[in-house]
């Protein structure tokens, strides 16, 4: 082998050793976090503030004994999955008709309409906390599940509508126009054609509105009361006078993180096909 081809072949060597590295470093910028909350949610109380940190220790299960023992635990997962799926259920079903409707017909602010919602989404949600709270007051919701599903639908739908639009304008509406000629009535069109070919797409959109719905603390903690708070709040009470309880602190965050993660996980060819639709033509 030549000098030459030594000399490419070594860069195209040191190229992959360094490609590899990089990708590494960013593993561990990633899962870093995620990694020592698992360990917290193990160590034993005496250490977890150990210094320097203790990497070597026998595990225990007791803080998610504590924790899954706990009756406020029950009724606040109980509260969170109540809000998150039919903030989930509410926004895919308006999002895709409020989608379908943009895409397939023409009307009088059917192009300026989405760029509005887009607009809306784009309001920190701290700017609408007394508002919401005024609105939730006069209407005698505060401390309900409604006043949640509302708040986190009005955030998620603009966002949603936008998805869905992206997914419908990729289908083609000859296979629509084909089946009304065929004698399908527009709600045969919708249920036989549009949603099977738009599944990935709603299943994007549906765990995008789900973990909104799961994670969201601002207006929990606002709006909610002790029957209807979710995980989120809950995870805050951890912080008491004697200090923050990081072992069960740990423990409830990597409980929250693990249905988000199953459900990627058994959705993940959807979520793939759904967020990659029309990223490539031709």
């Amino acid at each position: 082998m030549s000098k030459e081809k030594r000399g490419i072949h070594m860069g195209k060597v040191l190229a992959n050793i360094q490609n590899k590295l990089v990708v590494v470093l960013l593993l561990i910028w990633a899962l870093g976090p995620v990694l020592w909350l698992l360990l917290t949610s193990i160590k034993p109380e005496n250490a977890v503030l150990s210094v320097p940190p203790k990497w070597v220790f026998k595990p225990t299960l007791e803080n998610y004994r504590s924790l899954i023992t706990s009756a406020e635990f029950h009724r606040y997962l109980f509260n969170t999955l109540i809000v998150a799926s039919t903030t989930s259920i509410l926004t895919t079903s308006m999002g895709f008709l409020s989608a379908y409707a943009f895409t397939r017909f023409r009307f009088k602010g059917s192009t300026f309409l989405p760029v509005f919602y887009l607009v809306v989404r784009m309001v920190p949600r701290i700017t609408l906390v007394v508002p919401f709270y005024v609105i939730m007051t006069k209407l005698s919701m505060i401390n309900t599940k409604t006043a949640l599903i509302v708040s986190y639908t009005t955030f998620a739908l603009p966002f949603s509508i936008w998805m869905m639009i992206g997914f419908l304008k990729e289908l083609p509406k000859e296979l629509e126009e084909a089946a009304a000629v065929d004698g399908c009535n527009r709600l045969q069109i919708l249920s036989k054609i549009v949603l099977p070919l738009a599944a990935p797409g709603l299943a994007a959109t549906a765990i995008f509105s789900f973990l909104l719905g799961w994670n969201e603390f601002l207006f929990s903690f606002v709006l909610s009361g002790p029957e209807s708070r979710t995980l989120p709040v809950m995870i805050a009470g951890f912080e008491t006078d004697r200090g923050v309880l990081w072992g069960q602190f740990s423990a409830a965050a990597v409980s929250i993180m693990l249905p988000a993660i199953a459900i990627a996980l058994v959705l993940q060819r959807h979520i793939v096909k759904g967020l990659t639709m029309g990223a490539v033509k031709g």
